[in-house]
């Protein structure tokens, strides 16, 4: 019986099929790893507002603050965070005001804002701030929640701090 013969041309297919396996190989594993080749573990404080909520909520929030709570940030994806500082006041709207025609922020007695600052452990990559694999973004709608309290606003501000 005549056996095959190996040529060149098999070679070349062969050296192909490597190429391309090692290939994707490198482009999933390398986009992964390089993404987190920048990673640092930083602090993220940041503010989250809570508009028109009565006071009531602010005493609650005030007490998880006194308590040293740990509270729940995000909706479907959740990292643990401490509250630092809270601020309440009234809440204000923007509104046209008739004689000039401009827009200005104004008071609304009816309702109260609060803005809760929060402290998390991050990780900074140069695309994103993220806590627990969640990005933290300004501007984002979140909820936040406690053992006795929850509240859902948006992140007004967010900075990383070297701790």
């Amino acid at each position: 019986m005549d056996k095959p013969k190996f040529n060149i041309l098999d070679g070349l297919i062969i050296l192909l099929l490597i190429l391309v396996i090692a290939a994707g190989v490198f482009f999933l594993k390398g986009a992964n790893s390089g993404a987190s080749g920048g990673a640092e573990t930083k602090t993220a404080v940041f503010k989250i507002q809570l508009t028109k909520v009565e006071e009531s909520l602010y005493d609650k929030f005030l007490a998880a603050l006194e308590n040293e709570e740990t509270v729940w940030i995000g909706v479907k994806e959740r990292f643990e965070g401490k509250i630092e500082e809270i601020e309440f006041g009234p809440a204000a709207k923007v509104s046209t005001d008739l004689y000039t025609g401009t827009a200005v922020l104004a008071e609304d007695p009816t309702s109260s804002d609060i803005t809760i600052t929060v402290r998390s452990e991050a990780v900074e990559t140069k695309d994103a701030i993220s806590a627990s694999g969640t990005a933290i973004r300004v501007g984002e709608e979140t909820a936040i929640r406690g053992k006795e309290v929850a509240g859902y606003g948006f992140i007004i501000d967010l900075k990383t701090v070297n701790e």
